[in-house]
C-alpha cells in the first residue's frame, strides 16, 4: 500500500550553526564569483561542465552524499527519476550503472547544461523541462531521487530553484500531493534533507499525504547548505 510508504532519508547533522554563517560571510562571494563562469567537475573520472546558475556538484557535499549511497545499489535495469537534476550528474551516474533514467529540472539553465552532460558522457537520458511532475508522463518508477531545495523563502530567480521551496513550502506540497501518481509498493524514494531547514514542517506535509520518512544515513557537515538525507 504505497499510501504508507517511507520515503528513505539520507541525513547529515549541521556544526554549530554560528560557523556555518561565519564561514558563509566569506564563502558566499567567493562562491559567486568562481561560478560567474563555466566550470567543470570531475567525479570518479565522470567529468562535468557546470554553467553559470547551476548547483554546483562539487561545492555541496549532498550531491557526493546521494551518490556514495546510490552506488551501493542495484539499479541495473530499474527505472530512476531525479527530481531536479542540475547538472545531471547523478543521472549520468545511475546511467552508467545501468538505471533506465528520466532526469527533469524546473531551471532552463540546468536542462541546458544537463543536455551538455549526457551527451558528453553519452548516456542515453531522458531529459524533461518539467516543475516537478507537470510535464513527467505518467508511469511508476523504480526509484525516485531527490535533492530538493528546502529553504522557506520566495523565488526570486532561477538560482535560487535549487535553495528556495517557496514561502509556504509550496515545492513540498506539491511533490507530496503527486508523488504517489509515480510510484508503486517497492518503489525506493530518496531524498536529502537538513537539520538547517524547518524539518517538522515537511515532515507535517508528509505525513498530511499519507508518507513517512525513515532515516537510511546521517552525516557532520560543517560548512555546507545542505546537511542531511
Amino acid at each position: 500500500n504505497t499510501d504508507n510508504l517511507k520515503l528513505k532519508a539520507l541525513l547529515w547533522n549541521s556544526m554549530r550553526r554560528f560557523l556555518k554563517r561565519g564561514a558563509s560571510f566569506f564563502l558566499v562571494p567567493i562562491t559567486k564569483w568562481y561560478l560567474r563562469k563555466e566550470r567543470t567537475f570531475t567525479y570518479k573520472k565522470i567529468k562535468v561542465s557546470v554553467l553559470p546558475g547551476v548547483f554546483h556538484p562539487g561545492f555541496f557535499s549532498s550531491t557526493k552524499f546521494i551518490l556514495e549511497f546510490l552506488e551501493g545499489q542495484a539499479l541495473k535495469n530499474s527505472t530512476l527519476l531525479e527530481l531536479g537534476c542540475g547538472t545531471g550528474l547523478i543521472s549520468v551516474v545511475c546511467a552508467k550503472k545501468g538505471a533506465i533514467v528520466t532526469a527533469c529540472d524546473l531551471s532552463q539553465a540546468a536542462v541546458k547544461n544537463a543536455s551538455k552532460n549526457f551527451k558528453e558522457n553519452q548516456v542515453n537520458i531522458d531529459l524533461i523541462h518539467s516543475d516537478l511532475f507537470a510535464a513527467i508522463p505518467k508511469k511508476k518508477f523504480d526509484w525516485i531521487v531527490i535533492n530538493p531545495p528546502y529553504y522557506a523563502r520566495s523565488i526570486q530567480n532561477d538560482e535560487q530553484l535549487a535553495w528556495h521551496c517557496g514561502e509556504n513550502f509550496q515545492y513540498f506540497q506539491r511533490l507530496f500531493l503527486n508523488l504517489n501518481e509515480y510510484i508503486h509498493e517497492k518503489s525506493q524514494v530518496i531524498m536529502v534533507l537538513t537539520l538547517g531547514c524547518d524539518l517538522e514542517k515537511v515532515f507535517e506535509i508528509a505525513q498530511s499525504c499519507h508518507f513517512e520518512f525513515e532515516k537510511l544515513k546521517e552525516k557532520d557537515v560543517l560548512f555546507d547548505g545542505k546537511d542531511f538525507l
